[in-house]
């Protein structure tokens, strides 16, 4: 039986990449692959997936599982970038050298590419990026960067829409979810900005503050609901769903207001009204392509704030474009193929 080895934020409990991991290696077993995955968390993540574990930190665990795989898969969400540290990105560039050097078949798995800060680190994520077998990345921006360094990128959509394409959506849809991220603009100022667009839009919906990371998410969750506690608002929290189960409560769901890139994409997707609170570029490039309503958490009028959730809150679904279902045809092509494997 074949190895795939996938490289990736997994163990991590963030919904988004969990939820990639989920597809993809459902996907990599449906073609016959045994799967492992570099993580945190061994034992959870083995249990919960069913796949075999290493520990992403560990450096013999790491070159084991390299030399025991077949293929290695980068991927998805944004893994090579230094937006977040230079670090990050020298590990999973690290990760995709250490199996070309072994001769192992490479492959990066739909991802979000941004620029690259740094003429030095911008030379050695192209070089590496080059000698892989196969590139696919998600959204345009991501596909004109890499066209742009003569590489040869095959344009996706986000792996999560393999997950949701089939389930069949509600039609008794109620409730607002409010999905926050700890982030440095989304503070104490702009959650009350937030729920007092709330309060103004008169609305009579439920309301829950989802967390889709606890980790990240738990603290500014729960100081949102305290906000809006005091504005004599009612609200649930909602955390550490499966990814099942956060599908189901999103199909639910009449409203998605929401700062993370896969709160954005998931409930689009379910023909939940979106409303995207873009404090990340992905997430501004995904809400445009989408034609979905947005505020800039670093730039934005507080009227006009309260007015756009007002009228979002107070409007039917307002048909944004579909979104591309995802293509497995060309990386099951590389997957399946066995020449330059070793």
């Amino acid at each position: 039986m074949k190895k795939a080895l996938v490289s990736g934020y997994i163990g991590f409990n963030n919904f988004g990449d969990e939820a990639i991991f989920y597809s993809l290696s459902s996907h990599l077993k449906e073609l016959g692959f045994e799967v492992s995955v570099l993580c945190n968390n061994k034992e959870i993540v083995q249990k919960k997936y069913n796949v075999g574990t290493y520990n992403y930190k560990n450096p013999i665990e790491i070159l084991k599982a390299i030399i025991q795989c077949n293929i290695l898969i980068s991927g998805g969400g944004s893994l090579l970038q230094n937006k977040t540290s230079n670090l990050s990105l020298f590990y999973y560039l690290f990760i995709l050298l250490t199996a070309k050097l072994l001769f192992k078949k490479t492959i990066i798995f739909a991802q979000g590419i941004e620029p690259i800060n740094g003429i030095f680190q911008t030379y050695i994520t192209k070089t590496i990026i080059k000698t892989t077998n196969f590139i696919s990345v998600r959204d345009k921006n991501s596909f004109n960067l890499l066209k742009s360094w003569k590489l040869k990128p095959t344009l996706v959509s986000d792996p999560i829409y393999s997950i949701v394409e089939n389930i069949k959506i509600s039609n008794e849809k109620k409730g607002i979810m409010v999905q926050l991220r700890n982030f440095k603009n989304i503070n104490i100022n702009f959650l009350e900005d937030l729920a007092t667009s709330i309060k103004k839009s008169d609305t009579k919906e439920d309301i829950g503050v989802f967390s889709f990371q606890d980790e990240i998410d738990e603290d500014i969750c729960k100081k949102f609901i305290e906000i809006l506690k005091r504005k004599n608002i009612k609200a649930n929290y909602i955390s550490n769903k499966s990814i099942e189960k956060t599908i189901e409560i999103v199909n639910k769901s009449k409203y998605m207001i929401t700062t993370r890139l896969h709160g954005v994409l998931i409930s689009h997707a379910l023909k939940t009204k979106t409303f995207a609170l873009v404090y990340d570029k992905k997430v501004e490039t995904f809400a445009n392509e989408l034609d979905i309503e947005t505020i800039n958490v670093y730039n934005y009028n507080k009227n006009e704030f309260i007015d756009k959730i007002k009228i979002f809150l107070n409007n039917d679904y307002n048909n944004a474009k579909d979104y591309r279902k995802f293509d497995w045809s060309k990386i099951d092509k590389v997957l399946t193929d066995n020449r330059g494997q070793k």
